[in-house]
C-alpha cells in the first residue's frame, strides 16, 4: 500500500495542515504526552544515558559504530487499550557500513520476553517501505508494509488503536491495515518503546531516530471517521518462550 502526504524534515518547518490522526479522527486531548522539550523524563527507561536525551526539542536516539541496540522505553505507563502516536524521522551517516533499523513499537507491560508486542514502523534509512505488525503467543504473527519515503530527516506521524475487537494502524493520518481477527488480539497491556536496531555481524552506520511528540489517548471518544482498512497477512514467528 502507498501513503502520501510526506514532509521533507528540517528542524524548522511547521507543517500546513494535520499530521496527526487524533487531531483528523477526533479523539480529544491527550492521557499522556511527551513533547521533548526539558530534559528527558524519568519516566523514560533508556539503554545508554550516552546515546539517548532530548535534544531541539526532539526525543533523540543515537546508534554508533559499537553501540548495538539502543533503546527508550516508557517504564511508568502501560495500558491495555487506547491509542498510541508520535511523529518520527530519522537520518544517517554513511561510513560504508549499514544503516540502524528504526522501531517505533508497542511492547508488553511487564517486559518483552516473549517476542510479543506491536509494530507501527519498522525500517532503515533509505527503505521503500515501512513494515507493520503484531507478534502474539504462542508464534501468530500478522503483518504488511507500507509504500513511504523515508529517506534522510523525512518526518512521518505513525499511530496505532488497539481494542477489544480490533486494532488499526495509521501513517501520516490515514488508515493503512485494520486487524479484527481474535488470535491477533492479545489483550496485553502495552507501552511504547523506541529501538534502533544494528544487523547481527554488520559494521553499522551512525544512525539517528529523533521522536518531535509522543501521545496516548484513551477510548473515551468514539473517532470521527472509519477506520476500515486491508487486515494483515498470517505468517508464524518463533516466540522466544
Amino acid at each position: 500500500m502507498t501513503v502520501s502526504g510526506a514532509e521533507p524534515g528540517t528542524d524548522s518547518e511547521v507543517p500546513t495542515s494535520p499530521t496527526n490522526a487524533a487531531k483528523v479522527f477526533q479523539w480529544g486531548l491527550a492521557a499522556w504526552k511527551d513533547e521533548f522539550i526539558d530534559p528527558l523524563s524519568t519516566e523514560w527507561a533508556v539503554s545508554d544515558p550516552s546515546l539517548v536525551r532530548n535534544q531541539n526539542g526532539m526525543l533523540t536516539l543515537e546508534g554508533t559504530a559499537t553501540s548495538g541496540t539502543v533503546s527508550a522505553t516508557v517504564a511508568t505507563h502501560a495500558r491495555r487499550y487506547g491509542r498510541w502516536e508520535a511523529r518520527v524521522r530519522s537520518d544517517v551517516r554513511d561510513s560504508g557500513g549499514t544503516p540502524y533499523r528504526v522501531v517505533w513499537e508497542l511492547v508488553p507491560g511487564r517486559g518483552d520476553r516473549c517476542g510479543d508486542g506491536i509494530t507501527l514502523a519498522s525500517y532503515s534509512v533509505g527503505d521503500p517501505v515501512a513494515a507493520m505488525d503484531i507478534r502474539t503467543r504462542p508464534g501468530a504473527r500478522f503483518t504488511d508494509d507500507a509504500s513511504l519515503d523515508l529517506e534522510q530527516y523525512a518526518w512521518h506521524t505513525y499511530a496505532i488503536e488497539v481494542t477489544r475487537d480490533h486494532i488499526s494502524w495509521f501513517i501520516d493520518t490515514e488508515v493503512v491495515m485494520t486487524e479484527r481477527r481474535p488470535e491477533a488480539l492479545s489483550g496485553r497491556w502495552f507501552r511504547m518503546r523506541f529501538r534502533l536496531v544494528p544487523e547481527d555481524g554488520a559494521r553499522m552506520d551512525f544512525t539517528r531516530m529523533q521522536m518531535d511528540w509522543a501521545r496516548y489517548y484513551t477510548m473515551a471518544r468514539p473517532g470521527a471517521l472509519p477506520i476500515e482498512a486491508p487486515d494483515a497477512s498470517p505468517v508464524e514467528f518463533t516466540s522466544s518462550c
